[in-house]
């Protein structure tokens, strides 16, 4: 089965983007680090709460 539903979300709080360029998500200590396909990096404080393959989100605390 695919779950392929168009790109993920980013949710922290009310505030959400998308992931469309997005290569890579990693967890740090306190934050999450973004890499996207062009190598572009990006840290966004937070931790990852929820993975939510079905509604295509990440909700970070």
């Amino acid at each position: 089965m695919c779950l392929d539903n168009g790109p993920l979300l980013l949710v922290q709080g009310d505030k959400e983007r998308t992931l469309d360029n997005v290569a890579s998500l990693l967890p740090l200590d306190g934050k999450v680090k973004l890499v996207d396909v062009f190598g572009k990096i990006e840290e966004i404080a937070g931790r990852i709460e929820e993975i939510d393959l079905l509604n295509n989100r990440i909700v970070l605390a």
